[in-house]
């Protein structure tokens, strides 16, 4: 005589029905620990710092020529190697830096011929939107480097007063 299973799988899953539930094993998610997003990269050195004082004046370790922003402003825009040794060179008569708008304006000249050899440097406060003037009347050059970048000084790049 065989013997059928069926009476036995249908009693062991009646009796599968009867019992409590196992416990589910629950995985908890880890809370989320808040971490520091990571620092941007840093910045130019505040120019505003320079505000008052002259291009050669030390503050706080450096000087407004000296300023990495602000060589590289004029590195950048100033194709000619002459120009930017000039504008940045450090026998310079200058006027205090002034906020001229929403930038910086460095006035410098050459000793005892301002009049006839002069510059400006423009660049916001954070490094950017930097701008060169240089005017030689000798060599009959008047311009903003990069072109458009201001009017053409008709008699001498603006240093803050004029």
């Amino acid at each position: 005589m065989t013997r059928s299973l069926f009476p036995l799988a249908a009693v062991a899953a009646l009796a599968a029905c009867d019992r409590a539930p196992e416990p589910r094993k629950e995985t908890t998610a880890a809370t989320p620990v808040a971490t520091p997003s990571p620092s941007p990269p840093a910045a130019p050195a505040a120019l505003a710092k320079y505000i008052g004082r002259y291009p050669l004046d030390e503050v706080s370790g450096g000087a407004f020529l000296n300023d990495p922003a602000v060589r590289a402003t004029v590195a950048g825009v100033v194709p000619d190697a002459d120009v930017r040794a000039r504008v940045l060179d450090r026998d310079v008569t200058a006027t205090p830096i002034v906020l001229d708008g929403d930038r910086l304006l460095s006035f410098g000249c050459e000793p005892h011929n301002c009049g006839p050899h002069n510059w400006a440097i423009a660049i916001r406060r954070d490094g950017s939107g930097g701008a060169v003037c240089y005017y030689d009347q000798d060599r009959n050059v008047a311009r903003w480097y990069p072109a458009g970048a201001g009017e053409t000084p008709a008699s001498g790049c603006p240093s803050g007063d004029n």
